[in-house]
């Protein structure tokens, strides 16, 4: 198992790096990760340098042993997603669910839409396979309120510190009333999308 991080790079500034940074950090102490905080910033600055112009998805992978290693890859614009809501089993076990871990079976789909929306037994919805959601009713925007069962992503939490987003949780009934209606437009959030438009199948 190795945990990782998937940034935005543009321009040689890698965003929300500190968030990032924090919650390997986090998670490397609860999974019992060596993790060289030193090494990671001489890794990145290298990175920065290397790569001064463009836009790119970087990957961080952190083996148990303390390895880092990156993949760069170009970063195409995609600004909208369709998506389909999924129960996620309650056989996963947290400490996956909350960090961010190369053990994502959980997560895996079809397909046939670019993304599926998890709720858990109780109708809570959770999170999208690739990010956190946002929903924008009236003047208001909000995202689920965490409770040990999702990925707490770094846009959503950068979103929530500068006041932008508030927390409220989202029963799936009321989700899909509200879609029907027209009462509710959902985003995707993502450190490395940032915020992409989704159109969800009922």
């Amino acid at each position: 198992m190795q945990l990782f991080e998937t940034m935005k790079l543009e321009d040689g500034c890698i965003y929300r790096e500190v968030y990032h940074l924090k919650r390997i950090t986090e998670s490397s102490k609860e999974l019992k990760f060596n993790f060289d905080q030193q090494q990671w910033y001489e890794l990145t600055q290298m990175i920065k340098t290397t790569y001064p112009n463009g836009k790119y998805r970087l990957k961080l992978t952190l083996e148990q042993n303390g390895q880092l290693n990156y993949v760069l890859a170009p970063l195409a614009d995609k600004t909208f997603f369709t998506a389909k809501m999924v129960q996620r089993s309650h056989l996963v076990k947290e400490s996956i669910i909350v960090n961010k871990t190369s053990e994502r079976h959980y997560l895996e789909h079809s397909h046939e839409t670019d993304l599926i929306l998890l709720y858990d037994e109780n109708g809570k919805i959770l999170e999208f396979d690739i990010g956190n959601i946002m929903i924008e009713e009236g003047n208001e925007w909000y995202t689920p309120c965490y409770n040990d069962d999702f990925l707490r992503g770094c846009m959503r939490q950068s979103l929530i510190d500068q006041g932008k987003l508030k927390t409220k949780n989202i029963d799936i009934d009321d989700f899909r009333k509200k879609l029907q209606r027209k009462q509710i437009n959902v985003y995707l959030i993502n450190s490395l999308r940032e915020v992409a438009d989704v159109k969800i199948y009922l």
